[in-house]
Formats: structure tokens, sequence, C-alpha cells
């Protein structure tokens, strides 16, 4: 025998043995069709879980949510209910109608008939649609009757579905998603100010930014205390994500009258502009961060982000942001004369009015029982399979979204507690009869542009606060008119309105 022959002779010997060796062990720890007597097959029962979207293709809902469970639940067949089919409106050859916003009618749809789903999956306006119309059972008796552990569940989730429900449980969500106040270390300790704390309100946390911001007409020796976002952006869109726990509108939910001069909006507007006025917070002038010069010599990774480049010294980051600064230091000697930044996190400032509920929290895929449902049961026994600690733990490898047990948030920084992500409050959702009128009259988002336009000549001092807010009320209040006349109507902005529309008295 050549040494060839000798050598796959040994190889076949030697996988013939690992493979004996291993069979013990795979018939012990798996059901499989060779370890196991074929058992007599189960009538399937079918539970079907109702969604608001779904397309043709559901594959990547079921990885996330039903795969699991179908692979233990041979019995159960796990049909994906759409209430709207965006194919109906794709392949449409007339236009598009608007519809509701809380699509309550389509979702009551799928609730009736024959064959009713048995489970609701949907987000915090969804679930808040279906509680005040008592569309979804109640959870707890469930999880009293059966000792369902929830202690160990995130505030954010748990107190969040309570709030979205009147102060009752009519969901689970086995993720959320988060963010918290990232701080640069570095530039607290060059000022000599005390690092951010847990449960700040804004107020605080612009104080605290106003002692760590380095004025400087140069841009490279600029520093702002505070930026919304990582990414350079435009302060009047910064300002309503700061304002939006606070749920102010420019105008009413029939759309007839603008109610913008109001001491609510005055204070946040003399707030946030004072701030953008003393480079506290980005101006639109922070957008050079991200140009890259034509000789692409000076070009930077890292220059669109305001944080990383050390241009802002606090930004609210999702949870995914960890991410990226992990990926920036390992990768820390490839970029030209740069230092990994020595970050920090607390929870996201809030308002006095809205304790605990914080910009950048959300809540998606909760899980509801419909009143309806055939097949309560199995309902009950998906929810808690999906939001179980077994499945937690396989979720926990997701670095994006935050599982919603607390035992399995863990961190990949050892000395960065991971708490601020998961005690606070997500954002209430928006009241639905100001989005049907954003659906209905599409020339409403020109009223907040108007009111950008206005903006821009507060910081730069071109007018009052005062001024500017009673230009936005008469202007808003001429367009919500023709608007209620034509519904479909659009604005030209730039018509001179905005030169003609300074008020003489403030």
């Amino acid at each position: 025998m050549n040494s060839q022959n000798k050598r796959t002779t040994r190889r076949l010997l030697g996988l013939g043995l690992s493979a004996a060796l291993l069979l013990p062990i795979a018939s012990e720890s798996w059901n499989t069709a060779w370890a196991e007597p074929a058992k007599a097959p189960q009538e399937q029962r079918v539970l079907r879980i109702g969604s608001l979207w779904s397309g043709e293709d559901d594959t990547y809902f079921r990885q996330q949510f039903t795969d699991l469970y179908e692979l233990q639940h041979p019995e159960i067949k796990l049909e994906i209910v759409p209430a709207i089919d965006p194919n109906d409106q794709r392949f449409n050859n007339s236009y598009p109608q608007p519809t509701s916003a809380n699509n309550l009618e389509s979702i009551r749809s799928i609730m009736g008939g024959d064959q009713p789903v048995d489970v609701i999956i949907g987000d915090s306006a969804l679930l808040k649609t279906l509680t005040e119309n008592n569309l979804v059972q109640p959870l707890q008796p469930l999880i009293d009757r059966d000792q369902y552990d929830i202690t160990s569940m995130a505030p954010t989730m748990i107190n969040g579905i309570r709030e979205l429900g009147g102060g009752n449980l009519y969901a689970l969500a086995p993720t959320f998603s988060s963010s918290a106040l990232f701080y640069n270390k570095k530039l607290f300790d060059a000022a000599k100010v005390a690092y951010p704390a847990n449960g700040m309100t804004w107020d605080e946390m612009f104080a605290l930014a106003a002692k760590v911001t380095k004025v400087s007409k140069v841009k490279e020796n600029r520093v702002y205390g505070f930026s919304m976002s990582r990414s350079p952006g435009d302060p009047f869109w910064d300002m309503q994500t700061f304002l939006s726990p606070l749920k102010l509108a420019p105008y009413d939910n029939k759309g007839e009258k603008m109610t913008v001069t109001s001491s609510a909006w005055n204070k946040a507007w003399t707030t946030y502009s004072g701030l953008v006025k003393k480079q506290t917070v980005p101006g639109l002038d922070s957008q050079e961060f991200i140009w890259t010069p034509e000789d692409n010599k000076s070009y930077s990774p890292i220059q669109g982000d305001l944080f990383l480049s050390g241009k802002a010294a606090m930004v609210i980051g999702e949870y995914g942001y960890i991410n990226e600064l992990k990926s920036v230091e390992r990768n820390a000697s490839k970029i030209k004369n740069y230092k990994p930044v020595d970050w920090g996190i607390v929870t996201v400032p809030t308002f006095p009015e809205k304790p605990e509920v914080a910009v950048g929290t959300w809540l998606g895929n909760m899980m509801s029982i419909s009143r309806t449902a055939t097949n309560p049961e199995d309902a009950w026994d998906l929810i808690k399979f999906v939001n179980s600690k077994e499945v937690a733990k396989i979720k926990a490898h997701n670095r994006y979204e935050l599982t919603s047990r607390k035992e399995y948030i863990s961190s990949q920084e050892p000395q960065v507690n991971l708490e601020p992500f998961y005690t606070l409050k997500p954002l209430q959702p928006n009241d639905p009869q100001m989005d049907n009128l954003l659906m209905q009259k599409p020339g409403l988002y020109q009223i907040s542009d108007a009111g950008r336009m206005l903006f821009m000549e507060v910081y730069k001092s071109k007018r009052t606060v005062s001024n500017a807010l009673k230009a936005w009320e008469k202007q808003g209040n001429a367009m919500l008119l023709q608007l209620k006349k034509d519904p479909m109507k659009s604005f030209n902005l730039e018509n001179g309105w905005l030169q003609k529309s300074a008020v003489k008295s403030d």
C-alpha cells in the first residue's frame, strides 16, 4: 500500500471513530428521527398572528418571532395575517387614497369573520388604539394564573406598555429600542467639570453643556457642549426632537387654528435658539464637519461623527452606537492622529412635566391577545415563549436592540453599566387625529417649514422669539384656511411672506 492510500485509510478510520463517539451524545441530546420511534402525528391547531403591514415574504418575521416556537410545537401551525397588504396599493392603478392613521377599521377586519386572528403584533400607536377600543385582552390574569415571572423585565418595556394601557398590561415585547446620553470624559476633565449624572433634567444638562463648550470661529477648535445626535443636523428639527415628550403641536387637532403663541412654545424657542447662538449646540454651520476637501488629504473616517471626532462633549446615541465606538477603538491605529474616546453613559435628560419619558426610546413588536381569539390559550403560550428567559438569552446577541429580560442585557464594556438604556419610559404615540390630518392634508408639513424659516431668523438675531411666533401664527392660520378649502394645496414659501411678516410690537 502506498503512502497516499495509507493516509486516506487513516483519515476514514478517524472520521468513523469520531462519528461513533458523537452518536450517543447526539441521540441523548436531540429528538432525532433515528433516535426515537416514530410518533403518531398530532392534529395541527392553527394560530393566526395579525399585523398591520406584511408583504408576501414573511421570512424575517418568522425568524425573529416564531421559528423557534414552531420547532418546539409541531402541533401548531402559524399563519401571518396582514391587515393591509402593500401590494394592494403598489399595483393599484388609481392614486392611493388617504387612510386612517390608526388603521382601526383595517385591524377590525382581521379580528372578525370566520377566521379571526388570535395574536396581534404592533407598535405603541397600534396598541394604544387597541386598548382604547377594548379589542385586546389584559394579560395580568394569565400572568397571575400561570405564575409567569415578569419581575426581571426591563422597566422601559413593562412600564411603557402599562402606560399605553392606562395602567393595565395588554401586551409584552421581547425587545425594545433605546438611547442614552454619551459623554466624553476627556473633555469634561479638561474643563474641570463634573461628569453628567443619571436623572438630569434638560435644563440641568444644558447648564452642564455650557461649561464644556468651546466657542471658536475656527471649526477645528470648536467644541459643542451637546448635540441631539452624533451627526450634524438642523437646529430646528433638533429642537422638535427635544420637545417631543411634551407633545407640543403648532395647530389644533382639527387643523383650524395655530397654537404657537403659548408660554410653552416661547420658552422652547428661547431656550434652544439661545443654545444655538452660544454654540452650545450645533447650528447649520456644523454641516462643514462632514465635508471632504477636494484634495481628499484631510479625510477622516470619523469626520461626520461629532462625538467620535471630539467636537461634541455629549450626544444622544442609540444602543447600537456602542458598536460604532468599539469598532473605531479597534481600528484607531489606522486613523491618523486619533485617540479613542474615553466615554460613559447616563440616562437621557427629561422634562419635569414628563418625568422619566425619554427621547430616543420606543417600543415595537408588542404581542397582544385579541378579544375575538378562537385560540386564546395557544396565543398566550406563544407570547410566554417569545418573552421567556430562554429566548431572551438568544436575543441578547442582538447589538442593536435590547432584550426585555434585564439579566441578559450585558455590556461589551465591563466598566459600562447599561442601566440608563432600560430605566426610562418610551415616548407615547402621537394623537391619531393629528396623524390623520397630515395624511389628508399633506400641505400641513409646510407649516413646520415656515416655522423653520422663522427660527433661523431668531438664532441669527434678525428677530425676537415673540415676533417670530406671532409671524408663524399669522402665516400658519392663513395656510390652514387655504387647506380647509383645498386639502391637497401646496405652498410657495419663497414668495416674500417672510420679509413681510415682521410684527410691529412684541
